[in-house]
């Protein structure tokens, strides 16, 4: 079970809304929220900081913490501690997590920068990139309506972090239907000769037996830890028949592995997962 859970905060409704998001996707955790004040967003004067700023912008960070104690009282949590650093925003989150032994991160996918303006992802994206630690990216969800993940689909590739998600999820979200999605891309079917395409029955037929193989692979993962899950597969380019599948299904929590193989290369650097976590419709789960 999830025990330390941090939240980034910046005073923005979508990371107010990660926290509520985070509130119920795990409601028995300690939680911690994280604001960062990063200097390099404001004007020096001389050598030193504008002292007048940084004493507006440590209170503005009080004020955020107040803020997010009632919204996690509000769910029923309580906020165990609200620790303010300076510093690069995503520097800061990924070594506090390392160092504090965090082990579940949830941020919302667009934050607001130092200047007041909406920033869309940079943040995010570099945390998720960045820490061994498993980040949830929040979207399009309003603070006073959340609640836990109700139906999850975990993209799978074939490779043993994909298999490494799916067992995160069936570990820490006991209460989630769970189904599993293979997609085969069928430019990477292609045969290297005529004679190898007559061997294998054709690019599609081999994709298919690649499709059984992974999926019946994830089926004894769900056994092993007495879970039942759904699985089915696609043919297409993985990250649209991703969210094609999660939009006509009404799934409203996805889960991927941190790196993939063949087309999926590096899933977490790669230009799949950067696709679902800031175009899902619903938040993104990403497991190293």
């Amino acid at each position: 079970m999830i025990e330390h859970v941090l939240t980034p905060i910046d005073g923005s409704d979508e990371a107010f809304a990660a926290l509520s998001y985070s509130c119920s996707m795990f409601p028995d955790a300690n939680h911690v929220t994280f604001h960062v004040i990063n200097p390099t967003m404001k004007r020096y004067e001389g050598h030193g900081y504008d002292a007048g700023w940084l004493t507006t912008a440590k209170r503005e960070a009080e004020e955020y913490h107040e803020t997010a104690r009632e919204i996690a009282q509000q769910n029923d949590v309580t906020v165990t501690d609200s620790v303010t650093e300076q510093g690069d925003p995503a520097r800061e989150i990924v070594n506090y997590s390392a160092e504090q032994g965090i082990e579940h991160i949830v941020m919302g996918s667009v934050g607001r920068s130092s200047l007041g303006n909406l920033v869309v992802g940079s943040v995010a994206k570099t945390v998720t990139r960045r820490t061994p630690t498993p980040v949830t990216v929040v979207r399009n969800i309003e603070t006073s309506e959340v609640d836990p993940p109700h139906d999850t689909l975990v993209a799978i590739d074939g490779s043993e972090q994909a298999y490494q998600a799916l067992e995160y999820t069936l570990k820490e979200l006991p209460s989630a239907t769970v189904s599993v999605l293979y997609v085969v891309e069928p430019s990477l079917q292609l045969p290297i000769s005529d004679t190898e395409a007559g061997a294998s029955g054709g690019t599609a037929e081999r994709g298919e037996n690649d499709a059984d193989v992974i999926l019946e692979t994830a089926q004894r993962r769900a056994d092993e830890h007495d879970r039942t899950i759904e699985t089915a597969s696609r043919r297409g380019k993985p990250s649209r028949m991703i969210l094609e599948h999660v939009a006509e299904h009404d799934f409203d929590h996805l889960v991927v592995g941190h790196s993939g193989q063949s087309g999926w290369h590096n899933i977490l650097l790669g230009s799949v997962a950067e696709t679902l976590v800031f175009r899902s419709p619903v938040p993104v789960t990403v497991v190293r």
